[in-house]
Parts: C-alpha cells; structure tokens; sequence
C-alpha cells in the first residue's frame, strides 16, 4: 500500500542552490580567474573598471551570485560527503545549512554596503 501522506522533504530547495552554485562555479570561475589572474595583473584590464561595475545594480547581483551559491554547493557536498563517510554531525542539515544562510545574509549587507 502506498503512503497517501508521505513526509515532506526540505532537501529539493537545497538541491536547487547545490546546482545552481555548481553551474555558477563551473560557468564563471574560469572567466573570472581568467580577467583578475591573466589580464588584470598583465595591465590589459584597468582596475577602475573592475571597480566601477562592482559599484553598479548588475555588478553587485554578479558579486553576489558568484559569492553566495558557491558556498550552498561547497557546504552540501560537506554535509552528504560527512554522511557518505558515516560521520553523522547530530543537526548537520542546521548547521551546515544554517552556515550557508548566515554567509549569505553577510554577503548581502557587504554587498549593499558597496
């Protein structure tokens, strides 16, 4: 017989900032490596440029994609690698979880506060 109530599951929302921090890591790290690693140190891009696109709405909703769906994608993989290993933290899915939503409230207001 099937479960007509099954319990729901606070893991889709989760999943959702999981991929989206692994497609941002994936997609932007090697052109933002590429700009502050390559051109910027070799002069072919000037820092006030840089600068001034973090000054402006679209360079900070950047800032704060590339800050903050990392960190969900980086404390997920923490938290199911813990469990693949069989080291359970009593509460993991709270802290680790937690620790991204902190991380992302402090990234918004330095965000604001450019």
């Amino acid at each position: 017989m099937v479960n007509q109530n099954p319990k729901r599951s606070n893991e889709p929302p989760v999943w959702l900032l999981f991929s989206a921090g692994g497609m941002v890591s994936a997609l932007a790290f090697p052109v933002l490596i590429f700009i502050l690693g390559i051109l910027l140190p070799f002069g072919l891009v000037s820092p006030d440029n840089i600068i001034a696109f973090a000054h402006h709405w679209f360079g900070k909703l950047v800032i704060l994609a590339l800050t903050i769906f990392p960190i969900w994608a980086g404390l997920h993989r923490i938290h199911h690698g813990m469990h693949d290993i069989k080291l359970h933290v009593p509460a993991g899915g709270f802290i680790f979880y937690g620790l991204a939503a902190l991380y992302s409230v402090i990234v918004l207001f330095a965000v604001i506060g450019i």
